[in-house]
């Protein structure tokens, strides 16, 4: 596919896999080799943030990354959508509630398009996707927008971009209803898209991943061991190695044993530093986190490099730590006990709302607020999450977030309502804002 794509025949491929299965480490070899190829490498991540999401964050990453690199400001130039995009969590929206410009959204996608076209004439380009069950719905619509216009020839993009996309997904979260799956049913009909499914290892690769990644001899007992319990899930298959001691100590039980071994092996800092990441989600910023747990950097920093050493977290270029998988990231989320989780959820609730902090956290700090039971300040966050979405052109997750609010309503005292809105308003606000989605249906129920 890389080799097609810096010839200038574009093309696509979506990987689907269970959770552990390698696809985030196929991904980043395909990057790997596509940056020393001399090709741009731009990658986007999905993130699970319940029933609500951040309208276009896999590409707001990416556009932030292209905006750093002074190479690409002749592309950037007079995009002026793209900039409204990168500046919407500013004060200066231009959007009055319920009536934002029905081409915002249009603009974007050709924007984003025809940025993508240039840089593809600058130098061969590789997108990468990770997580696409988690997408929000724009980010969903401006892909297909995307994919529709650089795989097709006579799209007006021309006919040789030098452009490729590779693009990741849980196969096991994708139920019946699950939005994604009509999307990935049109990409599939496009020309020059695939669909790789990544299968489970043989028994006989597992065993040599195990005796590979091993710091010495392991019995061959052990190693039948892990690979029965393993199942041909590489990700299972080094966390059993790692959970299990050359002394003949038993291989873990369950799979959230086997992942809390490896956090349960660090110092208590370190523990504390990772179960608190984990409530953030799979990254987090620095200097939130260091907000969060309040010790001082030196003990942080090092916490941080006891974990990382461990390969729990992994350091990301922008200054933020990532967990290495997201099973990891689950298993340290779903040990803290329920007061444990509400107080942490309360204090990022609180850092994001701070001074300093940026304005499109909004939806951010509406999930924190729901899961450390402040309604209050999930209402007043989920309105502005309402309003940053109109603001972008999403008005599927403007609906969302008005939603949101509407079921808080209620639980809220009118002292801490909105004083400029009641829920007529809101149902009405609403409603216009299922219109414009495409969900009319909904904006009569």
């Amino acid at each position: 596919m890389l080799a097609r794509a810096r010839t200038g025949e574009p093309a696509a491929v979506l990987v689907a896999g269970d959770a552990g299965i390698g696809k985030t480490r196929l991904l980043a070899e395909a990057a790997e080799q596509a940056g020393a190829a001399g090709m741009t490498v731009l990658t986007g991540h999905c993130v699970d943030l319940g029933d609500v999401g951040l309208p276009y964050l896999p590409f707001t990453e990416i556009l932030r990354t292209v905006e750093t690199d002074p190479r690409h400001a002749p592309a950037l130039a007079g995009r002026l959508a793209i900039e409204r995009l990168m500046r919407a969590g500013g004060s200066e929206s231009g959007h009055e509630h319920g009536a934002p410009d029905p081409g915002v959204r249009l603009r974007l996608f050709e924007d984003v398009t025809a940025l993508l076209a240039d840089l593809c004439e600058q130098s061969p380009v590789l997108l990468v996707l990770e997580d696409l069950q988690w997408a929000d719905q724009s980010t969903r619509d401006l892909l297909r927008f995307l994919l529709s216009r650089l795989l097709a020839r006579g799209s007006g993009y021309g006919d040789s971009q030098r452009f490729a996309v590779v693009a990741s997904y849980r196969s096991d979260d994708l139920h019946r209803r699950h939005p994604l799956r009509p999307l990935l049913a049109e990409l599939i009909r496009l020309p020059g898209v695939e669909r790789m499914g990544l299968e489970p290892m043989g028994d006989d690769d597992v065993a040599s991943l195990v005796r590979a990644i091993g710091t010495g001899p392991m019995s061959d007992e052990s190693v039948r061991r892990i690979v029965e319990r393993a199942e041909g899930n590489a990700f299972y298959a080094e966390e059993l190695r790692a959970a299990t001691a050359d002394d003949g100590f038993g291989v873990p039980g369950g799979l959230a044993e086997v992942l809390l071994t490896r956090i349960e092996q660090l110092s208590a800092t370190a523990q504390r530093v990772v179960r608190t990441a984990a409530v953030a989600g799979r990254s987090v910023e620095h200097r939130l986190l260091r907000d969060a747990v309040e010790m001082p950097d030196d003990e942080l920093e090092s916490a941080l490099r006891e974990a990382a050493g461990r390969h729990l977290l992994i350091a990301g270029k922008d200054d933020t730590y990532s967990f290495r998988h997201a099973l990891s990231r689950e298993a340290a989320y779903d040990d803290l006990l329920p007061g444990e989780r509400v107080r942490i959820h309360g204090v990022f609730a609180r850092l994001l709302g701070g001074e300093g902090r940026k304005a499109d956290s909004a939806a951010e700090r509406a999930y924190h607020h729901r899961e450390s039971h402040n309604p209050a300040g999930a209402l007043a966050a989920s309105l502005e999450a309402a309003d940053h979405a109109a603001r972008v052109g999403a008005p599927v997750e403007e609906l969302r977030h008005l939603e949101t609010a509407l079921d808080l309503w209620d639980a809220v005292s009118d002292a801490d309502k909105p004083v400029d809105s009641d829920d007529v308003t809101l149902i009405l606000r609403a409603s216009a804002a299922a219109v414009r989605a495409g969900e009319a249906h909904r904006a009569v129920t």
